[in-house]
């Protein structure tokens, strides 16, 4: 019976036309997986630019600043951790303003800091509001300064972004959805009388769906790998073009992410999209078939 799926004339066609549709379309999903994957990238990226600082007590003595630097180092939320004392910060602001205040005021007003980079998810406002707190009540902190208005207008932008790709995201996966059960409907539409004849021999649903679902999974998979050739296809061919974005892919398993993500949307979509068609047909009565 698995055999016999699709094998009416033309079937060769419909076959290459019912994987060339689901091919574009998981295409589309693949892109979008791709343009959610740099939107991600880039999201991490920013947020972990945001730098905390630790202003420092002058009476804190170097051990203690050092085993405070060690322990922040230690903490899950850390990403980075430099430690700047007074004289390296009067340095610094001596090249900054090109010339020497140390000597003119005679005592170094800058105090020594622990600058912390912070991992991606603990710069959320009350993420960090909770950790600046804990700071505080450390007594070797005198004051903790980080660019808050930044913060707030760089993760409001983040949220509209998101929310937008997420819309638009959804409403072409729905048009994906959609474009597949047509496709596949129309490849089943040409069965409809050997399902007819397979009900009137007494056979059950299972079995008349089993091997239409079969070759469906088999479209969905052959379409996902297909899709995911001509998308790696066309990245290769603009390396250059789009270098930032094949370095972005290759990084923490994004790549896997993205065949894992097309292949099983793929055979998911074909899957329900063929048992959907298969089921209307069974259901059809013989009067509807013509």
């Amino acid at each position: 019976m698995a055999k016999s799926l699709f094998k009416t004339s033309g079937s060769t066609i419909s076959s290459v036309s019912t994987v060339v549709g689901i091919t574009f379309v998981l295409l589309l999903v693949g892109l979008l997986l791709t343009v959610f994957l740099l939107g991600n990238s880039l999201r991490n990226h920013y947020h972990g630019q945001i730098v905390v600082q630790l202003m420092l007590h002058d009476e804190a003595t170097e051990n203690e600043i050092l085993s405070f630097k060690k322990r922040l180092e230690g903490e899950s939320y850390t990403a980075e951790v430099a430690y700047t004392s007074k004289e390296q910060a009067a340095e610094i602001m001596e090249e900054e303003l090109g010339e020497e205040f140390v000597d003119f005021l005679g005592y170094n007003p800058l105090p020594a800091s622990i600058d912390v980079k912070l991992n991606a998810g603990y710069n959320q406002a009350e993420n960090l509001e909770s950790l600046i707190g804990q700071w505080k009540q450390n007594n070797l902190v005198s004051e903790v300064v980080y660019q808050k208005d930044l913060l707030q207008q760089m993760n409001a932008n983040l949220s509209k972004w998101t929310l937008a790709l997420s819309v638009i995201g959804l409403l072409l996966l729905i048009i994906a959805i959609v474009l597949i059960v047509n496709t596949i409907e129309l490849a089943v539409f040409s069965q409809r009388f050997l399902i007819k004849s397979m009900q009137l021999v007494g056979a059950t649903h299972w079995f008349i769906q089993k091997p239409f679902l079969r070759r469906g999974l088999w479209y969905g998979f052959v379409s996902a790998v297909f899709a995911l050739l001509i998308l790696f296809g066309v990245l290769f061919y603009m390396r250059q073009e789009f270098s930032y974005v094949i370095e972005i892919l290759k990084q923490n398993n994004r790549l896997l992410i993205l065949c894992g993500g097309v292949i099983i949307i793929g055979l998911a979509i074909s899957w329900l999209a063929t048992a959907f068609a298969v089921r209307r047909f069974v259901r059809l009565e013989s009067s509807k078939l013509y």
